[in-house]
């Protein structure tokens, strides 16, 4: 048994995933001393409206055609396992083109419409001012990720996991400092601003000094800038749109719910429904080592032809994931109503009940997200594309009729107990709220079954055929 676990613990595989999730432990520490505080101090309104805005900003995004995040992560993974020196070159160029062109006239779009926009769907130029000047974030971040997305392609993890955990601990910082001197979504916008740029920063220098660590080098940033002037951009942006499609119709999965619920609940539904989510999200960083492992493990296979042992790989980890997924989601919706009220105040007892549906979500998502690089890689983009289109085109009229109707308000944990704990105003942005996570979960919960139903006979065929 002993030599068994020795033996596990020599793989690379599992070592990398060890060293992301030891970093992902401490991003979720950070995170949640910084979550804590901000929602305490600003209550579900005020919240609900920073919140209302970043749904908002979300859609914008869904304009964004270029795929350039997950597609370069893909592909620089696959030219590494090709060891392909040129592409690497070609694929960084690319994604620089992208972002000094799209992301520079997209954020200049959310800048001037958003607030009319807002003003007339919603009676509110606030959301949308909001809105742009988050939008303001974005190129800082899109070159950040293009420095995580080599770390994580070339398999460098741990300095990927150190990295990580600064930009959390930056953001924690400047997330914290924003809410204590003062308490508004003004101020949280600002803390965001001064947190992406920070991080870009650091990025830089680390990628500056990482760049000929192993035996294959990344090339200098400034190559890479005079490559984009004369790289063409026709090889790559089909498989960028296809993959920026997925990318985008997945965030419709919870953004428009969101709005949805917004206008049915106003911005305390928004509150407590973004609260839930922030809390699954910071459970699922606890498994998304696995994920980040495997968006470079899944296309290097690819790019060697070695399907027997992706197939045999896959499987091990869906399994596990599976049964930990259910084991971890079970204990965080035990433990979550016991916390909440002491943690946050009776404010947010209404949080309760969307959180404890959303740990479906977390179940759901905590092993379904490992097909995203087995897709990518097979080049069935367009097919999951059309399955997630069909999933939004049958639940969201069902999760739109069951928030009109408000009978989700059955569903709330305490029953009468409730009843007399809760204050009245508080009673229709609970139910909205409720029926916002469960319209998400259903989405989720179709979109994974059709996706696997689409990739694991295409993966079982080319292990076969490579047998």
């Amino acid at each position: 048994m002993i030599a068994r676990a020795r033996a596990l613990l020599a793989r690379r595989f599992i070592q990398d995933t060890l060293i992301l999730q030891a970093g992902k432990i401490g991003s979720v520490i950070l995170s949640l001393i910084s979550s804590l505080l901000v929602w305490r101090l600003m209550g579900a309104h005020d919240f609900g409206i920073y919140g209302w805005a970043q749904t908002f900003l979300g859609l914008w995004l869904a304009l964004d055609l270029t795929g350039i995040g997950p597609s370069t992560g893909t592909r620089l993974a696959m030219a590494i396992g090709a060891r392909d020196d040129r592409e690497i070159l070609n694929l960084m160029a690319f994604y620089m083109q992208v972002t000094l062109t799209f992301t520079l006239g997209l954020v200049t779009l959310i800048l001037l419409l958003s607030p009319m926009i807002t003003d007339a769907w919603y009676g509110d130029r606030h959301i949308g001012e909001l809105a742009g000047l988050l939008s303001l974030g974005l190129i800082a971040d899109d070159f950040y990720m293009l420095v995580t997305t080599s770390l994580q392609a070339r398999r460098s993890m741990k300095t990927l996991a150190l990295m990580q955990n600064a930009n959390q601990f930056v953001l924690t910082t400047c997330l914290i400092a924003a809410v204590l001197i003062s308490p508004t979504p003004e101020a949280l916008v600002i803390g965001r601003l001064v947190y992406s740029y920070s991080t870009l920063l650091m990025a830089l220098i680390v990628y500056h000094r990482t760049r000929t660590r192993g035996d294959l080098p990344f090339p200098p940033l400034v190559t890479v800038m005079k490559r984009t002037r004369t790289l063409s951009p026709r090889p790559y942006w089909k498989f960028g749109v296809a993959n920026a499609l997925d990318k985008n119709v997945t965030a419709l999965f919870s953004q428009i719910p969101m709005q949805i619920v917004g206008v049915v609940g106003g911005a305390s539904a928004v509150g407590y429904l973004t609260l839930a989510s922030a809390g699954i999200a910071q459970a699922s960083v606890l498994s998304s080592a696995v994920f980040d492992n495997m968006q470079a493990v899944v296309p290097q296979m690819v790019g060697r032809g070695d399907y027997v042992g992706l197939r045999r790989n896959f499987l091990r980890v869906l399994i596990a994931l599976i049964v930990l997924a259910v084991v971890f989601y079970g204990v965080v919706a035990v433990t979550a109503p016991i916390f909440i009220p002491p943690l946050l105040g009776a404010e947010w007892i209404p949080a309760i009940a969307p959180l404890l549906v959303l740990c479906v979500y977390g179940v759901i998502t905590g092993f379904g997200g490992v097909f995203g690089s087995l897709y990518r890689s097979f080049n069935l983009v367009w097919k999951i594309v059309a399955a997630k289109v069909v999933t939004l085109a049958i639940m969201l009229p069902l999760g739109a009729v069951l928030l009109l109707t408000g009978t989700q308000t059955a569903l709330r944990p305490y029953g009468e107990i409730a009843a007399q704990v809760i204050p009245a105003q508080y009673l229709v942005s609970d139910a909205a709220a409720t029926g916002g996570a469960l319209t998400i979960v259903g989405i989720y919960a179709l979109s994974v079954t059709l996706t696997a139903i689409i990739t694991l006979p295409v993966l079982e065929k080319k292990a076969h055929e490579n047998a």
